[in-house]
């Protein structure tokens, strides 16, 4: 349910069940700065999950497909899978990319 404010929910978030290329790049790179979710303004960081050196967080395709998979599908959301291939891409064409902002994010496809 997020926490208000601070942390933006996952249910019925229209970053959790929208495009998975936008959700898979935030958990791969993070994300900073002012988002709007479900009509509620927040500003805070997300950290990256990727393999971010020094990062301490190393998910592998694999983990990051099935924890996005999980959020997607669960608490009434109904989204459809993303799979390790797909996360492996988005990986691949973004490379070490910084942390996004949810500007950036909304100006892709």
């Amino acid at each position: 349910m997020g926490v208000p404010g601070a942390f933006p929910p996952l249910v019925a978030s229209e970053w959790v069940t929208g495009s998975e290329e936008r959700l898979i790049r935030i958990v791969l790179h993070g994300i900073v700065g002012p988002i709007k979710v479900k009509g509620a303004d927040y500003n805070s960081a997300m950290p990256a999950f990727g393999r971010v050196a020094g990062s301490g967080y190393n998910w592998t395709d694999d983990k990051v497909a099935a924890v996005l998979t999980y959020i997607r599908q669960e608490w009434g959301n109904q989204a459809p899978p993303i799979s390790t291939e797909r996360v492996a891409e988005i990986r691949a064409k973004e490379g070490d990319h910084k942390p996004w902002t949810a500007a950036e994010l909304e100006k892709l496809p």
